[in-house]
């Protein structure tokens, strides 16, 4: 897809846009029609794009783009462009919902096995701290029996406007489209990763969420509920995440993959990128990656969860390589790489134990241990194995690095997905800098572990109800270690009665430096009467004395802490 064009482009880009310190996002000579295709995703440190038609991580407004930039306001990205492509075999021929550059679904439903749409079929994004205002955040209701996320105020499983919350309950900013793949016109061979089957017509529900908490703040998560809204069954199922990573300059990237953190990564093959100048990264750079924390499932009477089941990579044509590790352009060549196999149907070989792989480049860059792209030398399971027309060669090469674009694949033979059934995928996406290089993906996978932690946990951050018991008045207390190095607890009470009789009144924990600066906020959402209580990470903070003030409705109390380090 990319070619020398691209290094033009680019260097157009580095000018005329880069040399400006922050790229303005909502600059008001972006087309109206552009506009209505994509939302700018920027919960935290990360910034993206959302497409409508199942793409993130690109951005439209310009040709040839990427979307993801790390950190925010840097001009420095990491992927080019992302989705999630579905293959299965319905009645033997092989069908996909290709989605990898342009995207084959589009906003709509499925009503009665045939594709629908009307004007509320649209991008939702709101804010924490949104309200009627905000035409998505008044017209969310709508899209809540497609599986749009609230938080449930009262407990009654019944979304209703005003006392719930629309989004992921604590995140900075949710995103939301309910899509389709059925209408055939959307379906072209052009899409990128070799679309242009008959539909599946599957309704995907897509979801994006992000925290603005220091902790989560390099890192978005999406889910997608993909249910067969059609009338065959989908056999041999497979759905991967196709991903172009383009780490800055897009040349000089490695990659690979965790088979215990469920990670696919991308890292820089020595440690300076590109020019230095944006988009690239310069010194140290950084890696980035997508955790598959949630796969597809195999039903029956002894279910089966599937998670990573493959991690492949192919490269651009024209950018070097083997043929049959090149850019699919047939519908089977795609459905080979989602089963975990080259474009040709040849298996991927392990170097050093000549076996047959499904997860290539599965060892510690930084350890230099393992199978890995990037090795020293002396390292015997550095390197590829070139095998093509089915072959199993045992001459190992090296890899020189280059534009790598890789599959995070979950599926199996036996995985059945029958009319009504729905299946549910949840990544995380993120990027981490370590000293180096290969450091940088050691913090990578630090920083996974926290992405599973809160999907562990259930996504359950920040505030806490602790107590069924009803406060008889509001109160806030000191927080607990005081002084504390670098996290803290604090606890408040919300009640009902006195000035304050709303039940869903929004009630606000915001922390104030010495000279009265808002630097977090750990509470802004309607809650009902209870005692709560919540955590501060301090670590992005000094040393000194902080202010902590609780406001709901006309009650309001301040009081002091210190963080010790």
């Amino acid at each position: 897809m990319k070619n020398f064009c691209f290094l033009l482009i680019l260097s157009f880009f580095v000018v005329n846009i880069y040399s400006t310190p922050k790229i303005n996002f909502e600059r008001e000579q972006i087309s109206p029609d552009v506009i209505r295709k994509q939302v700018l995703f920027n919960p935290n440190r990360l910034y993206t794009w959302i497409q409508n038609t199942g793409i993130f991580n690109q951005d439209k407004r310009t040709s040839n783009t990427p979307g993801l930039m790390w950190p925010a306001g840097s001009n420095r990205f990491a992927f080019f462009t992302t989705g999630l492509t579905i293959g299965a075999k319905v009645n033997n021929a092989i069908r996909l919902a290709s989605c990898s550059y342009s995207g084959e679904y589009a906003p709509g439903f499925m009503n009665g096995g045939a594709p629908d749409s009307n004007s509320y079929f649209k991008l939702y994004k709101i804010t924490r701290g949104d309200g009627p205002s905000n035409s998505d955040w008044a017209n969310w209701f709508r899209m809540v029996p497609y599986g749009a996320p609230y938080y449930d105020v009262n407990n009654n499983s019944i979304y209703e406007q005003g006392i719930d919350t629309p989004g992921v309950r604590n995140a900075q900013q949710t995103v939301f489209i309910c899509m389709t793949d059925g209408f055939a016109s959307t379906h072209n061979q052009s899409e990128g990763f070799s679309g242009g089957t008959a539909p599946l017509f599957a309704e995907m529900h897509l979801t994006a969420w992000g925290y603005d908490k220091t902790e989560y703040s390099d890192m978005h998560f999406l889910k997608f509920e993909i249910i067969n809204k059609g009338n065959n069954i989908w056999d041999s199922t497979y759905m991967a995440i196709i991903n172009d990573p383009d780490l800055g300059d897009a040349g000089d990237d490695y990659i690979g993959c965790d088979t215990v953190r469920e990670l696919g990564y991308v890292l820089n093959s020595d440690n300076y990128d590109g020019n230095g100048y944006p988009p690239s990264y310069g010194l140290t750079p950084p890696a980035a990656g997508i955790i598959m924390l949630k796969g597809v499932r195999i039903n029956g009477a002894n279910p089966i969860n599937l998670n990573m089941t493959t991690f492949t990579y192919f490269t651009g044509t024209g950018a070097g390589g083997i043929t049959c590790e090149q850019d699919p352009s047939l519908p089977k060549e795609a459905y080979y790489y989602l089963q975990g196999r080259k474009k040709d149907g040849s298996h991927w070989v392990h170097p050093f134990y000549k076996t047959r792989v499904r997860l290539v480049y599965t060892g510690e860059p930084e350890a230099n241990t393992g199978w890995t792209e990037y090795g020293y030398n002396g390292n015997q399971n550095m390197g590829m194995v070139k095998n093509c027309n089915g072959g199993d060669t045992l001459t190992t090469f090296p890899c020189p690095p280059g534009d790598r674009r890789y599959c995070i694949g979950t599926g199996a033979g036996n995985l059945v997905v029958n009319p009504g059934d729905t299946q549910k995928i949840i990544i995380c996406q993120l990027v981490a800098r370590g000293t180096n290089n290969l450091n940088s993906v050691t913090k990578l996978k630090q920083l996974s572990d926290v992405a599973w932690s809160l999907y562990y946990n259930n996504f359950v951050i920040g505030i806490q109800n602790i107590s069924n018991e009803l406060p008889s008045s509001f109160a806030l207390f000191q927080n607990y270690p005081n002084p504390f190095n670098p996290v803290t607890t604090i606890r408040f009470d919300v009640a009902e009665n006195g000035k304050w009789k709303s039940v869903n009144e929004t009630v606000t924990l915001k922390v104030y430096d010495v000279l009265g600066k808002e630097i977090a906020v750990l509470v802004n959402e309607r809650l009902k009467p209870g005692a709560f209580e919540v955590k501060w990470n301090a670590s992005g903070f000094g040393s000194g004395i902080y202010f902590y003030r609780l406001s709901a409705g006309d009650f309001n109390e301040t009081k002091k802490m210190i963080i010790l380090k």
